[in-house]
């Protein structure tokens, strides 16, 4: 994955992710994880054609910087694929009577 700054402001900040690993889905949960943070005014993720356009993910923030709010995105998503992959392993374990 490589990873395009378009615009890098201390409160706003827009990037592409490119490569062709790159799906709509990783950019998507990032938003969602930024826009529970309460410095984070608005967070979007924009894939201008699903064939031959990267995800671009928008984040604009009133405290902070935008950077800082993408970083600890990263980290609370990067938790939250660890608890699902434990409890993946969890749910395969067999149960004992």
């Amino acid at each position: 994955m490589e990873i395009e700054v378009i615009k890098n402001e201390r409160e706003y900040l827009e990037v592409a992710l490119k490569g062709s690993d790159v799906e709509i889905g990783m950019p998507n949960a990032l938003k969602e994880i930024l826009l529970e943070d309460k410095d984070v005014e608005f967070a979007a993720c924009r894939l201008d054609h699903p064939f031959a356009a990267s995800p671009v993910l928008m984040i604009r923030v009133s405290g902070g910087t935008a950077l800082s709010a993408l970083r600890s995105a990263i980290k609370k998503l990067k938790k939250q694929a660890a608890d699902f992959k434990e409890a993946v392993k969890d749910a395969k374990k067999p149960k004992s009577k």
